[in-house]
């Protein structure tokens, strides 16, 4: 008995999708010709391939989170192990870039990738002093135009803040949680953790993220000044965990990569499956 491929049904998954282009496509006016390109990527991926190896011989190792934990003396407690919120490079923090429109206002802004992190984050308007970058491909998120914007009451939401995530910590002077978050390639941005709606322009459907609203980027390594923030893809974690695939939790996440001066993009997908959620132990 044949069985008609095309009449099988297929099972309902509900699935996030975002525009994303290569990161190169915004770096490129910074290069007199192809060839300089070019070799900036070689030097990218040299840099990338040097702090990995770093890595090992550190012997740092991988949390669940996907951040790095340094070596420590045995005699310490796990609580004083230091914490490195982990990227895939030191040179850059990603390799491409998607678009999302945030807030109430639909502002069109552009994040980096980054599957060694799980904060996402932007910069957020009003800023400390002289705490925000200049933005070059896109105007500056506003908190207070969005209508839909709140920051984090982190005794209400305690679980958000400073219990499961180092770097944030419960604002002495009110309920705000605020975060200090320093990446390994020696950048920095601190603020408030919020919440406010993306939009996904393919479908328009709307969803509330937990972000962090970033105050002030100025006191590290520079940003590049083509895109806002960054977006932590970092895997998800169960009942918990800011980055996207654990926002959405998504059990699949699919990513088509664009061509590296492609003006098209193509597209970053999450999806929940329909099947029964499982718990796994790490065997001894």
């Amino acid at each position: 008995m044949s069985i008609d491929p095309t009449k099988l049904p297929n099972p309902p998954m509900p699935s996030y999708t975002l525009t994303i282009y290569n990161l190169d496509l915004f770096e490129k006016s910074k290069f007199k010709n192809y060839d300089s390109l070019l070799e900036s990527r070689l030097a990218n991926c040299q840099a990338r391939a040097n702090h990995l190896a770093s890595i090992l011989e550190n012997g740092s190792a991988i949390s669940v989170n996907g951040t790095l934990v340094e070596p420590h003396d045995e005699r310490e407690s796990k609580g004083a192990r230091k914490k490195v919120t982990g990227t895939t490079t030191t040179y850059l923090v990603g390799q491409y870039v998607a678009f999302f429109a945030l807030g109430t206002e639909q502002v069109k802004s552009y994040l980096v990738i980054d599957t060694g992190s799980d904060l996402v984050w932007w910069q957020c308007g009003p800023c400390y002093k002289n705490g925000c970058y200049k933005q070059k491909n896109n105007p500056l998120y506003i908190s207070t135009n969005s209508k839909t914007y709140g920051k984090l009451d982190c005794l209400v939401e305690s679980r958000n803040c400073e219990i499961t995530h180092k770097e944030y910590e419960c604002s002495p002077y009110g309920n705000t949680c605020i975060y200090d978050y320093k990446y390994v390639d020696g950048t920095r941005t601190r603020g408030v953790i919020a919440h406010d709606v993306i939009t996904f322009v393919l479908d328009q459907k709307q969803v509330s993220i937990v972000f962090g609203c970033g105050k002030d980027q100025t006191h590290g390594k520079a940003f590049s000044d083509q895109y806002s923030g960054i977006a932590g893809l970092g895997r998800r974690v169960i009942g918990g965990g800011n980055s996207l695939p654990s926002q959405f939790e998504a059990d699949i996440m699919s990513m088509c990569l664009p061509g590296a001066l492609s003006p098209k993009g193509s597209t970053l997908s999450f999806h929940t499956t329909p099947f029964k959620k499982t718990t796994s132990a790490t065997l001894l």
